[in-house]
């Protein structure tokens, strides 16, 4: 009888030493990948529709700037939070194994060569496509003089009036930026330059409205 219940005991003890090294495995990093770099991969899925040759022209492009809006969002909440971490000291790792620090470099890394790959596809497939459809994207000396003339009249009566440089100096601190917005850095020459004869660095936000692209026939 005794050494029945000996026996059990052995066992059960036997079975809770296994389920202890079981669950000792699972907590293993090798099960488990960092969320933002699941989330990178995630976004590479939607990278894939543009690259995708079956999809209509328009539709890769829109899969692009889709590409491009997560991003901003990714790096303004989650890459920002992982920042916070690295500026407090934090050093646990995660799940995954791995320290915020550890954390920033692999997205770094991860990220550039997704927007290596989405501008590739842009610049050697998209834009070539949507030439031969008869749309073409073209810069200010691609333009003839009549379209130019346009060009001038409409900055100088539409977006320079609303243009609004922010000079930083020592008494200027850098500016607080809105999120996603276009901004041009700029190098400012003073209007008396015998009083002043340094240059100044300034930002300029784009507006909103002329990040729209102008048609012409």
């Amino acid at each position: 009888m005794y050494s029945g219940r000996l026996q059990s005991i052995e066992v059960e003890e036997k079975k809770k030493i296994e389920l202890c090294e079981e669950t000792e495995s699972f907590l293993s990093p090798d099960y488990y990948i960092n969320r933002e770099l699941s989330w990178l991969e995630f976004n590479h899925r939607v990278l894939e529709e543009a690259l995708n040759h079956n999809n209509p022209l328009l539709e890769r492009f829109k899969f692009l700037a889709i590409v491009s809006s997560n991003l901003d969002e990714f790096f303004m909440v989650r890459v920002a939070g992982v920042q916070d971490q690295v500026e407090a000291g934090f050093r646990k790792k995660d799940a995954a194994g791995l320290t915020p620090l550890e954390q920033l470099q692999l997205i770094s890394e991860r990220v550039h060569r997704l927007v290596g790959e989405q501008y590739e596809e842009l610049t050697e497939q998209l834009l070539p496509q949507l030439h031969k459809e008869g749309i073409h994207i073209l810069s200010y000396d691609q333009l003839d003089a009549t379209q130019q003339a346009f060009i001038e009249e409409y900055f100088e009566h539409i977006v320079y009036p609303v243009l609004t440089p922010m000079a930083v100096d020592q008494s200027r601190p850098f500016p607080l930026l809105a999120n996603k917005s276009l901004n041009v850095a700029v190098l400012l020459e003073p209007h008396q330059p015998l009083i002043c004869k340094r240059l100044l660095f300034g930002v300029v936000q784009v507006p909103l409205f002329c990040l729209d692209l102008s048609p012409f026939q």
